[in-house]
């Protein structure tokens, strides 16, 4: 099973949320809290890639793979800038 935890501040601090699958809109109705609010992130597992608008569009960032990313800008995703994961 892929898992990948976002964090709302760098270096793995805030609030987290933890994801299991592609989420298509971080800006959903029942859960919006995580739009456009990353800064750090670790993947458990399976390969992961952002999108800066819901639904997979936008600029989207290179593809990641398990580790600890403790700072978004410093793998090239502008800080509070994702509302689409995908799983790939």
């Amino acid at each position: 099973m892929a898992e990948i935890v976002l964090f709302e501040h760098a270096n793995y601090h805030g609030a987290h949320k933890h994801l299991f699958g592609s989420e298509t809109n971080l800006n959903a109705p029942d859960d919006n809290f995580f739009n456009d609010k990353v800064s750090s992130f670790v993947i458990l597992s399976g390969r992961w890639q952002f999108y800066r608008d819901a639904n997979f569009q936008g600029p989207a960032s290179q593809v990641f793979g398990p580790g600890r990313y403790n700072w978004v800008e410093a793998v090239n995703v502008p800080n509070d800038s994702i509302s689409s994961v995908r799983l790939l």
